[in-house]
């Protein structure tokens, strides 16, 4: 099955715009559902999806850019430890919101401060 991904972004809103990408919703639905969460944490991407009536990895996983479901690709900034970047990747892109849909290559040239972590896959 092919999943169809559009670059979303709502400033002030990139966790909601994160989910709205993965699931083909609007970000205000996703603002409503979301509208009392003050931290987010993976598994907050996990019981927001599930709530969304959505599948997910119980965790998140190993990163593997073979993967047929879309993603969120979990990385770190080289040099911080407290806090991770979500992005959205699947079938060979990674939808950066600041560079549009680009392939692996570039983002790893655009990106080069950045590890990749893990994942979480999402499917109906």
């Amino acid at each position: 099955m092919k999943y169809e991904v559009q670059l979303t972004f709502l400033p002030g809103y990139s966790f909601q715009s994160e989910i709205a990408m993965l699931t083909g919703l609007e970000v205000d639905e996703i603002i409503e559902v979301t509208k009392n969460i003050t931290t987010w944490r993976g598994s907050t991407y996990i019981q927001i999806m599930q709530q969304l009536g959505y599948s997910t990895n119980p965790r998140f996983i190993k990163f593997d850019k073979e993967t047929t479901y879309p993603c969120l690709m979990r990385t770190r900034k080289l040099g911080e430890k407290k806090y991770w970047y979500g992005w959205v990747y699947y079938d060979g892109f990674i939808y950066d919101t600041c560079f549009g849909k680009i392939t692996w290559a570039e983002w790893n040239e655009k990106r080069p401060n950045f590890r990749i972590t893990s994942m979480l896959q999402v499917w109906i």
